[in-house]
């Protein structure tokens, strides 16, 4: 009898020990799963300057930068654009994105200062590369950079 008591007694904290290091582990598995997660989807970096005009120097040139990157069907973009030289125009950015069906403009943005904008567009239809160009000015006479371009 005292062998039966003690073969159970031994059984009870073997499974009461796998049942808490269960515990324990689920949520380390978890964190590691979510940042692992996180962390799968990967940047892709981009920025640009714009032209700048008589008067001006490189350095209140408006500026771009941003990323993107591709996750669930879609691609995701983060984009911060600074109007540096305080005269009063506007900065404006333009994004252009291609799929099956040739070159189409997706957004312009724009501020006068700094902004910060986000968006997205659906990997359907053949998305496959995208364009940004920077300008500054007055409507109809804005100092465009050249097109960024990003193909895949």
């Amino acid at each position: 009898m005292v062998m039966s008591k003690l073969r159970s007694l031994l059984a009870g904290t073997v499974l009461a020990g796998a049942v808490v290091a269960g515990v324990a582990a689920a949520p380390a598995q978890a964190a590691t799963a979510s940042a692992t997660t996180a962390s799968s989807y990967a940047k892709h970096w981009f920025e640009g300057y714009s032209g700048y005009g008589r008067g001006e120097s490189s350095g209140h040139r408006s500026y771009y930068k941003g990323f993107y990157y591709a996750a669930n069907g879609r691609y995701y973009f983060d984009v911060d654009v600074w109007d540096r030289d305080r005269d009063r125009e506007n900065t404006y950015v333009d994004f252009w994105y291609h799929d099956d069906r040739g070159w189409h403009q997706g957004r312009r943005l724009v501020t006068g200062g700094h902004g910060t904008f986000r968006f997205s567009y659906s990997a359907r239809g053949g998305f496959d590369g995208y364009k940004f160009r920077i300008g500054e000015g007055l409507v109809g006479h804005y100092d465009w950079s050249d097109y960024g371009r990003r193909s895949w």
